[in-house]
């Protein structure tokens, strides 16, 4: 994928369809939200836990020496690939947008040496986005410091213990590396008291972002019947507390810029995208600063043009033996 056509390109983005193991299904949900108006869909792969207890299930006696839990490292599939050929994309084609279909891994982390395996992992270059629940402000903290290669953090929606969502500071610093955040509403739609929950949570995020920059709404869709059509989840924000003039934003220029900010990591072309300097994330301008400051240096500026020079001197008798091999 290109960014040049998540720019051009892109108008609404639906950010969570769930991968439950039933490829049809996954398919029938994905039909749902290109009728809908959808021209970016992701496909989530969530595997829960990122270390998972290795329960010993045998008939071995009891130990006198209590033994540690074993933890083993859980499994991360391949991407769920979508064939975009059996897909009928002729109602977004008629409004001059093209289907783009991203993929997804979610994960919950719950110490540092998670937060390294998963960084490392070999399996994360195949997926477009990656999603982590931090199960608490400890790990939050985390990934604000080393969470470059984190696109979005999300929660468990209806809990009623996300610890970390009333911590504005270090929500906003991930916010300012360029992390968003995720509230999904298919929760919300099964009982009363889920979506009591998931309104409160909800709410307590955006209170913390200050107003929704950096946040998406999607899906989270397990079932056709969770999808709903861009406004009406753009919409779903009044609910939190958002005024509806603010609304397209979170399924729109967010869901947008996570997505750029992700391919902007794997591709070489993300490495030179165009931006002011305000819509860097904190970190970069910090770096931005020291360079200038350091161009004020006297001394460094003419070593610099000393190096400049030298590279020139290169280039042009690198040219002249080239002209010489052609004669």
């Amino acid at each position: 994928m290109s960014l040049s056509f998540v720019d051009d390109h892109f108008q609404f983005a639906e950010m969570n369809i769930r991968y439950m193991g039933n490829m049809d299904e996954t398919m029938a949900m994905v039909r749902r939200a290109v009728r809908m108006g959808y021209d970016c869909i992701v496909i989530n792969t969530d595997i829960g836990q990122m270390m998972q207890e290795n329960v010993n299930l045998g008939n071995e006696p009891p130990r006198k020496k209590k033994k540690k839990s074993a933890k083993e490292r859980n499994v991360i599939p391949d991407p769920v690939i979508i064939n975009c050929a059996e897909l009928d994309t002729s109602m977004l084609e008629a409004n001059g947008k093209h289907l783009r279909i991203f993929n997804r891994l979610t994960t919950t982390v719950s110490s540092s040496t998670e937060v390294h395996l998963l960084m490392h992992h070999p399996q994360l270059k195949k997926y477009d986005l990656i999603a982590v629940r931090p199960s608490d402000d400890q790990i939050l903290q985390t990934l604000s410091r080393k969470g470059d290669f984190v696109d979005i953090i999300t929660y468990e929606q209806a809990s009623t213990s996300v610890g970390w969502l009333n911590k504005s500071k270090i929500i906003q610093l991930c916010i300012s590396d360029g992390i968003t955040f995720e509230i999904t509403y298919a929760d919300a739609l099964k009982d009363s008291s889920q979506r009591r929950e998931v309104l409160t949570n909800g709410r307590q995020l955006l209170m913390s972002t200050k107003g929704g920059d950096g946040v998406v709404i999607a899906s989270g869709a397990e079932r056709m019947i969770d999808i709903r059509a861009p406004y009406d989840a753009a919409n779903i924000s009044v609910l939190f507390g958002i005024r509806p003039e603010f609304a397209r934003k979170f399924v729109a220029g967010n869901a947008k810029k996570t997505l750029l900010r992700a391919e902007s990591r794997k591709t070489l072309k993300g490495g030179v995208l165009v931006r002011t300097k305000e819509d860097l994330p904190k970190n970069l301008i910090v770096r931005l600063n020291v360079i200038e400051k350091i161009m004020k240096i006297p001394e460094f500026r003419a070593q610099l043009e000393i190096v400049k020079g030298e590279i020139g001197e290169k280039t042009k008798k690198d040219e002249i033996k080239e002209e010489t091999k052609k004669k």
